[in-house]
């Protein structure tokens, strides 16, 4: 078992290739056949070149996570320029696991996200499969995971060249080819327009696709979005997945995973609004744990979708007390509201 959420291993190069791609740690993960895999967190653009695949470590360690607990997902990949490649807008993204254990009675096990449309409700939970079926899906989560570390070690592929990658990340030149023999394939070839693993998971009626999206305006729209994340084990065909907890992506880019239950989120009310200068403070009643965002407008465009207000200062967390937004404007009227997330 590995951990790779807070420190970078040791850097691994073969020397045949070290002049071309020089001081270029290597990325590496642990398959899925016989043990616990990685779970892999993946990115890909609606529209672009480049994929982003990181391995956040055994999936053991956000199984024994407890309620409440949360991890962030290995912050190398977004404190550098690797997201950058994909941005934060119009992007899909996804994160899963299995095992697969080998024999007469073999065992097919995967975790797996569901993408929430409504950020504070739980999406359904997936149905479990038996084991022949839920193989497939293991399978292409292996190949995933193996041809992101081929292609962050090959000096160039058929479809180009990782341009960078680090222990626990790759940028992936988007391609691939069926039959592909010693070709690598990127994540969002393996995962197909769908979302459905290439059409190797199979859903239900409410949908296939594992993939959470965000809009054209993510990054200023200050909504973060999320996804559940299941556990599907082989035995339990027939049953619903097993509810673990949720990712969240803000729209800094950061990925965090958060154990159990999302808390119900009340409403913030704003209890006072002061300005001096060109300085104005918005004082609300925060709740511990969750994510607030101020956003504003002017008076002209206050019948505009408040999704398009942009938002005028860093995200905050409450904690339980009053807390106090700042937004420094030259505007002579702005109106201000509070997103809970």
């Amino acid at each position: 078992m590995k951990t790779k959420l807070h420190f970078i291993k040791g850097t691994i190069l073969a020397s045949s290739v070290l002049s071309a791609i020089a001081a270029q740690a290597q990325f590496s993960y642990n398959t899925g056949v016989g043990a616990y895999g990685d779970l892999l967190v993946c990115f890909r653009p609606n529209s672009g070149s480049y994929d982003l695949v990181v391995d956040a470590g055994s999936i053991t360690t956000f199984t024994s996570l407890a309620n409440g607990q949360t991890i962030t997902i290995d912050p190398a990949y977004y404190t550098g320029t690797l997201l950058a490649y994909e941005g934060t807008n119009n992007i899909h993204w996804s994160a899963f696991a299995c095992q697969r254990l080998p024999g007469a009675s073999s065992t097919n096990n995967i975790w797996i996200t569901r993408p929430r449309s409504n950020p504070n409700v739980q999406s359904s939970p997936w149905p479990c499969k038996a084991s022949a079926v839920q193989a497939n899906a293991a399978s292409q989560i292996d190949s995933i995971g193996k041809d992101a570390g081929n292609i962050a070690f090959s000096v160039t592929t058929p479809f180009g060249t990782s341009p960078t990658s680090t222990s626990t990340a790759v940028v992936e030149p988007e391609g691939g080819a069926n039959g592909a023999g010693n070709y690598y394939n990127s994540y969002s070839f393996m995962m197909g327009t769908g979302g459905n693993l290439g059409g190797n998971f199979w859903g239900d009626i409410g949908g296939v696709s594992v993939e959470q999206s965000t809009p054209s305006n993510f990054t200023t729209s200050g909504q973060p979005v999320l996804a559940d994340f299941y556990q599907l084990l082989s035995a339990n065909s027939g049953q619903s997945a097993t509810y673990l907890g949720y990712f969240k992506l803000d729209t800094a880019g950061v990925l965090t995973y958060t154990a159990g239950p999302y808390a119900v989120v009340v409403p913030p009310t704003i209890t006072s609004i002061t300005r001096v200068g060109t300085t104005t403070t918005i004082s609300f009643n925060s709740q511990a744990g969750v994510t607030y965002n101020l956003l504003a407008t002017n008076t002209d465009n206050i019948t505009a979708l408040r999704s398009t207000w942009p938002a005028v200062a860093s995200p905050m967390t409450g904690n339980g007390s009053t807390e106090m937004f700042t937004d420094v404007t030259t505007d002579a009227s702005r109106v201000y509201v509070i997103t809970a997330h």
